[in-house]
């Protein structure tokens, strides 16, 4: 079965691109999110998303690295961060336990498949252990 992806990113056009890609590569759009109350809400409603795929500069309330911190407090879906800034202290901010990766914009289609099954896998080692 294939996996299913929240995408959750305000730009419409790299919206698109990511839709793209991750049907491209075979996995499932579990749905997209513009902002980060969004994306919260899509996870309260269906328990069908196997990874995030998460701009950290969102429009709304929350950026996404406080949307993945609440994620993470009731969640065990791993996030990947996608950003176009590689600032330290971004960098740094980002890293936390629910997060698998991180991926620079512009993104390439491989790497963004690379990212989601290395992200799958290790939640799912860490969370059988």
């Amino acid at each position: 079965m294939a996996k299913k992806i929240l995408i959750v990113e305000d730009d419409k056009m790299l919206c698109t691109i990511f839709q793209m890609f991750i049907q491209e590569l075979g996995y499932e759009i579990s749905g997209v999110a513009r902002t980060g109350e969004d994306a919260i809400q899509h996870l309260r409603d269906s328990r069908d998303v196997d990874c995030i795929l998460m701009d950290i500069q969102l429009d709304g309330n929350l950026d996404g690295i406080s949307t993945a911190r609440i994620i993470g407090q009731t969640r065990k879906t791993p996030v990947i961060f996608v950003s176009g800034t590689t600032a330290p202290e971004v960098v740094q901010s980002a890293a936390m336990h629910n997060v698998y990766g991180f991926i620079t914009k512009p993104i390439y289609r491989q790497n963004l498949g690379v990212s989601i099954e290395y992200a799958c896998a290790k939640c799912k080692l860490e969370f059988e252990s």
